[in-house]
């Protein structure tokens, strides 16, 4: 149930660059979310759209955008796609010495905003 913490983060957030800037609504907010992230995309909208009512954002969509993981095994230093939930180890050289370069993560990337 970390989506309700993560959409309330990004409404704080939005709300509060929107404000700072000198703008008045928000229209869409683009967030990227990791594929091995564990946050539901579906989750993730249905807490956003509960929460935006009474704000600035009461009208905005949220946009979201995967991104693929991607890692690095630290033995070879070969660097692969991840095909899977979770890695274990390198599919070049087999070592479990492995790390997750990207596709772990959630980052606002974007608002549309409107100053009226």
């Amino acid at each position: 149930m970390h989506e309700v913490f993560i959409a309330e983060s990004l409404l704080e957030t939005a709300v509060w660059k929107c404000k700072d800037s000198g703008f008045r609504r928000i229209k869409n907010i683009e967030v990227k979310i990791g594929k091995a992230s564990a946050v539901s995309a579906e989750a993730l909208i249905f807490n956003f759209d509960a929460l935006k009512a009474g704000s600035i954002a009461s009208e905005a969509s949220l946009t979201i955008v995967e991104i693929p993981t991607t890692g690095r095994c630290k033995t070879c230093g070969g660097e692969f796609g991840v095909n899977k939930d979770f890695v274990f180890e390198c599919p070049g050289c087999g070592s479990g010495s492995v790390i997750i370069e990207s596709g772990n993560g959630v980052e606002l990337t974007g608002l549309e905003v409107e100053s009226v």
